[in-house]
This record gives structure tokens, sequence and C-alpha cells, in this order.
């Protein structure tokens, strides 16, 4: 079977804005080496933020407005728009509370904005409690972890793609709208370093600037973490989906927890389909 195949014809979004430079590694066996990096590629989201609640104004395909959506969410969103839906919030100040309850009165952690890497924090939105409060998928340990967060502190992006990693089958599929548009070999991680099974998000997007880095050309950081190790070369051991200096390696168990894409892969990932920070990556 080939390395990888399109399964339907998809558009390429639009390059928006930059990501910053990190200063950390993401992890890897390799992560001990020095590894210069600077700003990335693009951060993109596919459709409009939803309008203001008062604007009462009509909607198109690339716009969403306030409602009573049957998806569970407060806006009315186009029925095109409603398969594969992912909202992601942005901050829009210096940090972020996170609270262990709608009521936002019991505060668990702050998250500062910019991140570590320079880039903006971003949040996946798991459930609205109306248009004041939204519960979202935290990137932090463990993984897995929830908290609310107050919605003026944030700003809403909404797309329409998610991942899903397939250790066993060493495949990254990647999804628009609900329909498979993308397949492709990986490698995953050894036996005695699993990547841990869930549910995660891409919290940034990073460029090496050796162009043979072992990140290869792009690297999307995960919400998620190692279960193995507490900390890797320095840094908190946080997962990653990235290219690789060593192609022959995809199709096997390799890395430390990260997953590894060819650099074709990944620079089609980045530089065509333009995928956003926010995306689901479900890995089993």
């Amino acid at each position: 079977m080939d390395r990888r195949g399109f399964l339907v014809a998809s558009a390429a979004a639009a390059v928006a804005a930059a990501c910053a430079a990190p200063q950390r590694e993401l992890l890897d066996e390799f992560a001990g080496r020095e590894i210069a990096l600077e700003p990335g590629g693009p951060r993109t989201t596919t459709t409009a933020p939803p309008a203001e609640a008062d604007t009462g104004g009509s909607t198109d395909d690339t716009a969403a407005t306030v409602g009573s959506d049957p998806d569970g969410t407060p806006f009315d969103v186009p029925e095109a728009d409603i398969p594969g839906l992912s909202f992601v919030a942005e901050a829009v100040g210096a940090t972020v509370t996170a609270y262990a309850d709608n009521a936002l009165t019991q505060p668990i952690a702050d998250f500062a904005n910019p991140i570590a890497s320079g880039g903006p924090l971003a949040f996946l939105v798991d459930e609205f409690d109306g248009l004041d409060r939204f519960r979202v998928l935290l990137p932090t340990r463990p993984n897995g972890s929830f908290g609310w967060v107050d919605s003026a502190d944030v700003e809403l992006f909404r797309h329409n793609f998610d991942i899903r990693v397939e250790l066993d089958a060493f495949t990254l599929t990647l999804f628009e709208r609900d329909v498979a548009i993308f397949e492709t070999t990986v490698g995953v991680a050894r036996d005695n370093a699993p990547t841990p099974l869930g549910r995660y998000y891409t919290t940034e997007l990073i460029q090496p600037i050796a162009p043979h880095s072992v990140y290869g050309a792009y690297a999307y950081g995960l919400s998620g973490y190692s279960e193995t190790f507490e900390e890797f070369a320095g840094g908190p051991a946080q997962l990653g989906i990235h290219g690789t200096n060593d192609p022959d390696t995809l199709g096997s168990n390799v890395s430390s927890g990260c997953i590894r894409l060819h650099n074709d892969d990944i620079r089609l990932l980045v530089e065509q389909i333009g995928l956003p920070v926010g995306v689901p990556v479900e890995v089993v």
C-alpha cells in the first residue's frame, strides 16, 4: 500500500498568521540535541468566528450567528458547517483562569498567554453554558483534564477538521466535515514509552530552522503529555505530531511518544491544508 493517499478532494485553507518561536523541545528520543527554532507556519480558521449576540443579522456559509442550534452550541451554525464542527477558544489577555465548575467559583489553574513557545494560548471547547462560560479541554496534566473558562477571556473560532491516529495500524487520518480526506503511514512510540491513548488537540505550530531537523519541516504540539516521562530533555515531555529526518522509520515503533510523519505530509497539512491550532486528535 502507498505510504499516503488522498481520499477525497479538499480545499486548501489560506495562510493567516504566523506562530511564534518556541524555546523548548517537543518530546522525542532525539530531544537531547540542541535544535534552534524560528516562527513557523500558519494558524488559520476555516470559517469566521461567531458573530456577536446583538447582530441579529442573517448568516451565510462563513459566519455563525447567535441562536439555539440543535448541536448544543449557543450559535445558529449553517447546516453545511455542522459535521465535524469544533470551536476553539483563544485567549485575548495575558492569562486565562480555568475553573472546576460552570459557576466559575473554584479556580483550578491559571494559563499564561502567550504559551511557553510564544504562540497564542488556545483551548478546544467541549461544552457551552450559554454565551458566558465554556468547558474546555486543558493543555495540562493529567491528560484529559477539563475546566470552565469565562467567555470574556477568550475569542471563539471554529473549523471542521479532526485527526485520528491508529497506533497499531501506524496510520494518521485527517477528516474534514466528518469525511476522511487524507491518510498516511506514521511512526509511533516504542513499547517502553507508549503514546497515551485519548483525545487531545493541537496547541501550537512550530518550524525548526535547520532544514533536516529531527522534527522535520514542522511540528504541531499536542495538549497531551507522556505518562512515562515527567520531564524529557529539559521540557515537560509534551507530545507532538511532527516531521522526521529519517523517513525509513515510518511504519514502526520508534519514538518516545510523538507521532512522526514524512516531511512531505507535514508540509501538506501546514502549507496546503492549513490545519489550525485547536484540531481534535484522537489517539487509539
